[in-house]
């Protein structure tokens, strides 16, 4: 499936029903009994990607020669809420994630992002490939208080499927968050997102 060709089905759907659809990935979290993290652990070595509305073009996505692109789209859910939608392709192959093809976030308002995921470009294995980090909050009643929050990274490899994003570490830090984005700068180093609208603290709370 192509980026510019996304059912526009897909826009009308409730969080719920559309992290329910096959090819759809809600961005999901480590398994119970994962690695549980206390201290920071630097992302120096990645080199984040910061994405534009539509298809960004990426150069040997996967390290294999192959040009590729992110797709970032726009759900809007109501008039306040909405959430964003990555597609990624290897030539014409879309990349999976747990065999899906698509990723959401949960943005929320913005101040609050309930899940983060962000890209970079990275070694794994001896070769310069595309990264995703993945931070998600554990909410309940309220996006606004801080809350557990599990961190996973993945590269992009060659299956025998084809291409997929392969888990390199998943993680549970001590600290709780009241924004995705701020626990991936306290726990990896990953800088903020260009357009973060949560509190300048440590841990966005």
């Amino acid at each position: 499936m192509r980026p510019a060709s996304l059912p526009r089905l897909l826009f009308l759907l409730s969080p719920a029903a559309l992290a329910a659809l096959p090819g759809i990935a809600a961005a999901s979290r480590p398994a119970p009994g994962t690695h549980r993290a206390t201290g920071a652990d630097s992302a120096a070595s990645l080199t984040p990607i910061t994405l534009a509305p539509g298809v960004n073009p990426m150069p040997d996505i996967a390290g294999t020669d192959q040009d590729g692109s992110i797709a970032q789209l726009w759900r809007q859910n109501n008039k306040i809420r909405g959430q964003h939608v990555f597609l990624v392709k290897v030539g014409d192959a879309s990349a999976t994630l747990e065999g899906r093809e698509s990723i959401i976030d949960a943005p929320d308002v913005g101040d609050d992002m309930i899940r983060s995921v962000r890209f970079a470009r990275g070694n794994h294995e001896g070769r310069t490939t595309l990264y995703m980090l993945i931070a998600s909050r554990d909410v309940e009643k309220s996006p606004y208080k801080a809350a557990t929050t599990h961190i996973q990274s993945f590269a992009l490899v060659r299956n025998h499927e084809g291409f997929a994003f392969t888990p390199v570490r998943a993680f549970v830090p001590a600290a709780k968050y009241c924004h995705a984005d701020a626990a991936l700068l306290a726990e990896l180093n990953f800088p903020l997102s260009p357009t973060y609208a949560g509190r300048v603290t440590p841990t966005g709370c």
